[in-house]
This record gives C-alpha cells, structure tokens and sequence, in this order.
C-alpha cells in the first residue's frame, strides 16, 4: 500500500471509541483494546475517527487530534498498536456542516485543519492516515449531489463536488513524506434515493489516485434503504460483502489498492472477494468487537464465521462493546 508493506490482507475498519474526554484526550481504556487488535493477527488498524475541529466534533467522547495536546495520548495509542507486526493508521474526520451554509473561508480552513491534523498523526508515530468520506459527515455531505447544491467552484458539477476532498488530498500528499501512506474512506453510493451516479464516485476514485491517494476503502455516503453502513441480520453467506459491486467497479478503474468493508464474515467470502479481483483487502469492524483474535483463529484453521450477528448493540454513547459476551471480554 504505496511504501508500506502489510502482513496479511485482514484490517480493522475504523470504529469510533467513544473514549475520550471532553477535550478529546484518550483515556485509560482505550488502550487495552488496540492492544488486543494487534496481538489478534490484523495487519492493519484503522483508528476511530478523529475531529479535526473542536467545533465539529461527531461525538461528546471522540478522539481528538485537533491540537499539539492530544499527541502525547495518540503517541501511545500508534505505539500499543504496533504490537505483533501491526500498522496502524489514523483515521481524520469532521462532522457534518450542510455544505450550502459554509463560506469559502470557512472550507479553506476545513481543508488546512485535515493537513494539519495529518502532519500531527505523523508526529505521533502513526503509519498513515485516513480521510473520512463517508457516513454522511463533511466531505461525504459534498460528494452527495442531494446535499450539495452550491453553485459555485465546490458544487453544481460532479468536479465540484469533490474538489474539497481532492484538495485535502493533495495538501495532506504535498505535506506529508511520499513514503507516509494517505488512505481515503470513500463513500460511493447515497443509501437513501441512490443519488449518487456510479460513474461519478468512478471519476472521484481516479482524480484521488492522481492526487497520491495510496488506497481506497469503499463504503456508504448515507445509510438508508440502498445501502447501509452497518446492516442488520448478516446471517447468510449471501448478505456478505454487500458493497462488492461499488468495489469491482471502483477497482476496475483505479490502480491502487481497493479495501472492502460491508458485512464480512465468512473466510471463503473473504477469500473469493480478493480471487475475483473485487478488492485486495478486507476490512471488519463489528466482528473484531466481539472477537479481536478473530485472525489468529483463521490462521490457525477455524471454518466457522464469525461469531458476530450484526445486531448493532455494540455501538453505544458510552464506548462500542459487545453485548453477547461477558466479563472482561466485554470492554474489548
């Protein structure tokens, strides 16, 4: 993935914690489950998302990675992340502003602060980064022609829609070591009318590539009756990888990296989305919840799914955790 050579092809897709104070400093129990992330065999970690504006938080208890003070906190997280050959990447998001209301100042400076927060996310010892554009938040909001209805250089076209996300792109790529891998959450489809042309989130994959994009993970703008970011019930084979469509398109037209996130559960689908040449990872996040050793027991030969059942309890205001298990699997 550009510079950066992975161990295997299983990541961790970015969950938001909730585990943070109020001025975005992580606290002691966060730590334990990155630990346990990179001791279960993943090759690569993806952070929650992390606000890149105080003013823009998603959450009362997001990671912050705003300000030179959270950086001795998110120095430890990149270190215990590291753990049995793991890379870890930092995720980098801001909360949705409806685009029509934002001036030019004010979406030239959104763009400085996702630079910003990315030199400190090197700083901190992470590997890379991700830019979230996806799950309804700022650049997924003007990606989505049913939320941007500017007139001006950042909507009215396909171009203009994604010009704030190519132009943190290139910032990050222009600010950043061309060995430091920038990765891109992209959201392909608008779960809720299916707005959002399949040609058009083509187009944006490509002009991502030309500005240093090192790989692409695809996923949702919106979760509604198309397509959902966490669907409910995946309990047959069937229901898996339900964006592998967006991804064999994506893959087909851009030349790096394409991860695959989206109710993955089965080692054979698994293994059949990479055979195919649908994607060249695969990324989980509830799953890895309920079982963070989820890759060793693969490796070591387990067939069987895994054990988690999509019913969304895991997210919770207070910090995501199974409900199935018990005890001290239970704050993992």
């Amino acid at each position: 993935m550009g510079h950066l050579t992975l161990k295997n092809r299983f990541v961790r897709s970015a969950t938001g914690e909730s585990r943070a104070t109020s001025d975005g400093i992580l606290r002691e129990e966060v730590f334990p489950i990155y630990e346990n992330l990179a001791g279960g065999g993943v090759g690569l970690i993806i952070t929650g998302h992390m606000y890149v504006d105080p003013e823009w938080k998603c959450g009362p208890r997001q990671t912050g990675i705003s300000d030179e003070y959270h950086i001795p906190g998110l120095k430890r997280l990149a270190r215990v992340s590291r753990g049995n050959g793991t890379k870890v990447v930092a995720q980098l998001n801001s909360a949705g502003r409806r685009p029509d209301d934002m001036t030019i100042d004010e979406i030239r400076d959104a763009s400085d602060r996702f630079v910003a927060a990315g030199i400190r996310a090197r700083e901190a010892g992470f590997d890379g980064v991700q830019i979230h554009a996806a799950h309804g938040f700022l650049l997924s909001r003007f990606l989505t022609p049913s939320e941007n209805h500017r007139s001006d250089s950042y909507g009215g076209t396909a171009e203009g829609r994604r010009r704030l996300l190519i132009e943190i792109a290139t910032g990050l790529r222009r600010s950043l070591e061309p060995q430091f891998p920038v990765l891109c959450k992209l959201g392909t489809v608008d779960g809720r009318d299916n707005s959002l042309p399949p040609e058009e989130s083509v187009a944006t994959a490509k002009a991502l590539q030309a500005a240093g994009i090192d790989a692409i993970e695809i996923s949702t703008t919106f979760s509604g009756d198309y397509a959902q970011a966490a669907a409910e019930k995946i309990d047959v084979p069937e229901k898996e990888a339900y964006f592998s469509v967006q991804a064999r398109t994506i893959k087909q037209s851009a030349d790096i990296p394409i991860i695959l996130v989206g109710g993955l559960r089965s080692m054979d689908i698994m293994q059949k989305v990479i055979t195919d040449g649908i994607c060249d990872m695969v990324s989980m996040s509830r799953p890895f919840i309920r079982e963070p050793d989820l890759v060793n027991e693969m490796e070591a030969g387990r067939t069987h799914r895994s054990s988690c059942v999509s019913c969304n309890k895991c997210y919770n205001p207070d910090g995501f955790r199974c409900v199935h298990v018990s005890g001290r699997d239970r704050e993992q």
